[in-house]
């Protein structure tokens, strides 16, 4: 009867050690499943796949305007996207990282999305689910590294999964892309306003050229505005902040407005 009890009581540590891991093997089992290099085994050593269900990880990581990249700006702020898809997946992880080629971290990772947080395993920087969500979507920005830097590599395991805390039935998909380090300054055209930098203070700013800053929440309310000029740094205190996801919007004033275009970035503020 006591070794039937052990085996019953094995079988609920190793149920509860599959949930909690929903919450990030980073956060939970101080693991990087990145496929990075000197990374541990991946995501399918407790997420076999013996059924129907498949995965599909992909990355997009764009600049401030929107657009696509496939070469980083030293020093210039990106919105990484890491999406899963999956045919008959209920909810969905993720585990990323960005490295140079000997594997030391390359960036920094902010400003984490919904269901996202930002971990270190071994002063190695992790991106992954805080949660499991149902869209499959993780968001976060990454700071590009210095000046000279060279190629990073980005290194994603995704997750589709049944959500019934076993280790069948879910499916695992990993990937990596590249970022050259582009020399030339075309990206620098773009600029109008360094990435704006949350902080438990407020949020802080510095524009490149003369114009107005406005702050927005999600359903169009005008919060904050006012105008800087160029190479002006500006902090807009906490208290006059909203917390949630905010907008900030940038329009160029004077001799730069026939030369740029306004300029939107999405913060999320949590006091």
């Amino acid at each position: 009867m006591k070794k039937i009890i052990f085996a019953m009581s094995a079988v609920s540590i190793i149920a509860l050690s599959l949930i909690s891991s929903s919450d990030g093997v980073a956060e939970v089992q101080n693991q990087d499943r990145t496929g990075a290099p000197g990374s541990a085994q991946s995501c399918i050593q407790c997420h076999n796949q013996p059924g129907a269900m498949t995965a599909s990880s992909s990355m997009t990581i764009t600049n401030i305007i929107g657009e696509e990249v496939s070469t980083y700006m030293a020093g210039d702020t990106y919105e990484v996207s890491f999406n899963v898809t999956s045919n008959t997946a209920v909810g969905y992880g993720f585990q990323a990282t960005s490295v140079f080629p000997d594997g030391s971290n390359a960036g920094e990772f902010t400003n984490p999305g919904t269901s996202v947080q930002i971990e270190s395993v071994e002063s190695r920087h992790i991106v992954e689910q805080s949660t499991p969500n149902s869209t499959g979507i993780f968001t976060t920005t990454w700071i590009a590294p210095e000046t000279g830097s060279g190629d990073v590599g980005f290194y994603m395991s995704g997750l589709a999964a049944n959500l019934q805390s076993q280790t069948f039935g879910d499916a695992y998909h990993g990937m990596s892309l590249s970022l050259a380090e582009n020399t030339n300054g075309i990206e620098e055209l773009y600029r109008l306003m360094d990435q704006p930098i949350v902080s438990s203070n407020g949020i802080s700013m510095n524009a490149v050229v003369n114009g107005i800053v406005s702050l927005y929440d999600l359903n169009g309310r005008l919060n904050y505005t006012t105008s800087l000029i160029a190479n002006e740094y500006l902090t807009i205190d906490a208290s006059e902040i909203c917390n949630g996801i905010q907008i900030i919007r940038f329009v160029p004033q004077d001799q730069f407005s026939s030369t740029f275009t306004p300029q939107s970035w999405r913060v999320v503020v949590q006091k």
